[in-house]
């Protein structure tokens, strides 16, 4: 992957190119107005155009734009405020000071819900394993700038992580987190929002396994919470109580581990 600047650009956009390309190993190249057609013809690789308050990524794979914004989360994020309820923290329990691990970030919806619910001193880490998502996420969270001091400041909160989710849970010691959370790729079809579909072309197409589940019981003091289409077979096959909702096709299973 390159790192390169927008268009039109400043030098303050530069130097945080430069300090991005830096710190994810990239080649930082000077954008000289050249379209990004010419670069990738150029250096046929993945690019990261960096902004002063944006960062957007462009695949070599598919060549569609994709960037960081908290999308749904925002509205989520504005219902609790106001007092409302939010069906994934009532799946997880999850609550002030609580400390959750979100094993598959993507665009960190729910870890942004879960950092406004847990606060100051409460722990939200996540999980990505695909690079430039992680990329992509980890300054997004950094920099998006909404109109709510709370949202901003639950953004800055987490800590993302790039790994194999499996791998890093074997890593862990027991009793690490209060909440293990997953929310992989639906095995069943859904309509989905553009930059959904987007995500997950990039997504990488790992699987939970049974062996994942077991480090997660020894890692979760409280309880594992997975996220699926309603006729997933997963809750089943790896022993999730599912909490069945008659008006979605989202639907939520737990495992509550007592640890």
């Amino acid at each position: 992957m390159i790192i390169t600047t927008g268009g039109k650009t400043d030098e303050t956009a530069i130097a945080h190119a430069k300090i991005i390309a830096d710190k994810y190993n990239c080649s930082y190249i000077e954008r000289k107005k050249q379209s990004i057609d010419t670069l990738f013809s150029q250096y046929q690789t993945s690019i990261a155009i960096v902004g002063r308050n944006k960062i957007t990524i462009i695949p070599l794979s598919t060549k569609e734009h994709i960037y960081f914004h908290p999308n749904l989360s925002m509205i989520r994020a504005k219902r609790l405020l106001k007092g409302e309820k939010d069906t994934f923290i009532e799946a997880a329990k999850l609550a002030e000071n609580m400390s959750i691990l979100d094993c598959t970030m993507g665009l960190a919806a729910d870890s942004i819900i879960a950092s406004l619910i847990t606060k100051q001193q409460g722990k939200v880490t996540s999980i990505e394993a695909n690079p430039l998502l992680y990329m992509l996420v980890t300054e997004g969270l950094k920099i998006y700038q909404s109109n709510v001091v709370e949202i901003n400041d639950a953004m800055r909160r987490i800590q993302t992580i790039h790994a194999d989710h499996h791998d890093y849970l074997k890593e862990l010691p027991d009793n690490s987190y209060d909440i293990v959370y997953f929310d992989p790729m639906f095995q069943e079809s859904i309509e989905s929002s553009s930059a959904i579909q987007k995500i997950n072309n990039q997504t990488l197409k790992i699987d939970i396994k049974a062996e994942t589940i077991e480090e997660a019981k020894r890692v979760a003091k409280q309880r594992i919470v997975l996220k699926d289409h309603w006729k997933s077979q997963r809750f089943k096959n790896l022993g999730f109580e599912q909490i069945k909702r008659k008006t979605s096709q989202v639907h939520y299973g737990y495992i509550d581990t007592g640890n």
